[in-house]
């Protein structure tokens, strides 16, 4: 809905927001009763259309040094000793009860780290991936103890970077509405969000009712897992494509990152003419992607995005050649059991960008 200007005069960001029917709106993100965008017209949006409002100076997303909490929140930052029924963690000094803290980051690192972490165990994450069993005995912001049934104690030293983490119980995320990533790296799921002036958002949450984030905190507004399906994080049930390799996820079929124009996007390219099939069972959803010609296809050679159900063709796209905007391809889905995608031209690549499947 467009709208006329609610004379906000504060500092605003340069954003992208991406909207679950994925159109993209691009220019200065600010809060007003929800979210405003300024570009050559002014859009006012409710938080429960968007799956992502990323801001111009988002960072690379790694574990920070702080806590991960049970829920899958991360609130980077010092913390006090994890002895204590509740703990003291993060710039915002928040309390949190003992039982809700998973892991303790001493050393930031990414998800291929995290990945390494031994699931049912608990302990310490060396540097290299080791990782020490054992239990915690007292740790902090700067050491850690843990004893381990055959080598006994082990004091590490944070200053010295001996640990990335202490592994004290496993994670199981819990169904948020949205997540807020903030400057310093935390990230914190919501229930809700309230944004009633230009000076920040408010969240609702259990462990965090009602905290405050100011505006220059935010860093990316999106929408929560438990909402939607990204289908670049679920591995593929068959691959059709003469070409090698036919599908990279995540990134480009050079290995490069995976980009549209010139910026970097979640999702996956394709071989022309291969076919990617997921098992999917599906009582109802939509699907959304934006879609574009991959940067080596051939001048002037077109290429029509194409989804299957359960082999049955439901949806194409225009046709798009390199240099052309991306097309927005979507469809509903029911009672389907493999869904397949297809960028059909005889030679060249099609890039899928954040493609989703989600319920409104």
């Amino acid at each position: 809905m467009l709208v006329s200007d609610f004379g906000f005069r504060a500092s605003s960001f340069a954003a992208t927001v991406q909207l679950f029917d994925g159109t993209v709106l691009e220019g200065t993100l600010s809060f007003d009763n929800g979210l405003v965008v300024r570009s050559a017209n002014t859009v006012k949006l409710g938080f429960t259309d968007i799956l992502r409002a990323k801001f111009a100076d988002a960072k690379a997303e790694e574990y920070q040094p702080g806590l991960v909490l049970v829920s899958g929140a991360r609130i980077a930052g010092p913390f006090t000793s994890l002895a204590e029924t509740t703990v003291k963690a993060g710039h915002r000094n928040l309390t949190i009860p003992g039982g809700e803290i998973a892991w303790a980051i001493y050393q930031p690192f990414g998800a291929d780290i995290a990945a390494q972490i031994p699931r049912g165990k608990i302990g310490a994450l060396l540097p290299g991936g080791d990782f020490f069993e054992g239990t915690a005995k007292s740790a902090d912001s700067n050491t850690a103890k843990i004893v381990n049934p055959i080598f006994g104690p082990r004091t590490f030293d944070t200053k010295r970077k001996e640990l990335h983490a202490l592994i004290l119980r496993e994670i199981k995320t819990q169904p948020a509405g949205f997540e807020v990533v903030t400057a310093d790296g935390s990230i914190f799921p919501a229930l809700d969000i309230v944004a009633r002036d230009a000076t920040g958002i408010t969240i609702r949450h259990a462990l965090y009712d009602g905290m405050k984030i100011e505006t220059k905190d935010i860093v990316e507004i999106r929408a929560g897992s438990s909402r939607y399906t990204a289908l670049d994080s679920i591995k593929p049930a068959r691959t059709d494509g003469t070409a090698q390799p036919s599908f990279a996820a995540g990134k480009m079929l050079d290995g490069t990152p995976l980009k549209l124009g010139e910026k970097t996007v979640r999702g996956f390219e394709t071989a022309a003419g291969a076919a990617i099939t997921w098992d999917l069972p599906i009582a109802s959803a939509s699907f959304v992607a934006r879609v574009a010609a991959g940067p080596t296809t051939p001048a002037g050679q077109k290429i029509t995005f194409a989804i299957y159900a359960d082999g049955r063709p439901v949806a194409r796209s225009t046709p798009v050649a390199v240099g052309d905007a991306p097309a927005i391809l979507r469809c509903q889905l029911t009672a389907i059991s493999k869904l397949t995608l297809r960028a059909e031209s005889p030679t060249g690549t099609g890039i899928w960008a954040e493609p989703i499947l989600y319920r409104r």
